[in-house]
């Protein structure tokens, strides 16, 4: 007994059954999701945006892993109070803005120049997997760009009670 032409014939029927699945109309039977009771259905992610940059123009706190950094940038100065693996330091923040659902912060000190990006973008802690309203990228002194994710400082760490 030949099993080549039935195994053959049992692919191509395989194929075609897969192809006209694929060839479905699923647009009619996938309903739109009604807006939920509580929110606001003539909301836009324009009208958002403005929330989301006074969040970001205020206080924060950023976190790196490997190597471990965390800056906050806080009032009234403002300043950058950077802690990590080489101590602590408190630089004097020369900018800030804010555009788009980015701030960049540049802070100096008598040992140079760190800036701080933060983006209003979700981040997952890499190590601890806790989850972050904020994505941030750190560089120090010019070196290489660290990623890490960021809060609002009056928002409690991921993980400690609220």
């Amino acid at each position: 007994m030949d099993l080549l032409p039935f195994t053959a014939r049992t692919a191509l029927g395989v194929a075609l059954c897969l192809a006209m699945a694929g060839c479905q109309d699923r647009t009619a039977t996938t309903p739109t999701p009604a807006p939920a009771a509580d929110t606001d259905a003539t909301a836009t992610p324009e009208a958002a945006a403005p929330a989301v940059e006074a969040e970001l123009d205020g206080e924060l706190v950023a976190s790196t892993n490997e190597p471990f950094w965390q800056a906050q940038v806080s009032g009234p100065g403002p300043s950058l109070l950077l802690r990590g693996i080489e101590g602590e330091r408190e630089l004097a923040v020369t900018s800030s803005q804010t555009t788009g659902g980015t701030r960049t912060v540049r802070a100096v000190d008598a040992s140079g120049a760190v800036e701080l990006t933060v983006t209003a973008a979700p981040c997952q802690d890499s190590m601890s997997g806790a989850q972050f309203p904020y994505s941030a990228v750190l560089v120090i002194d010019g070196g290489t760009p660290i990623n890490g994710c960021a809060r609002p400082a009056s928002m409690p760490p991921p993980g400690e009670p609220q």
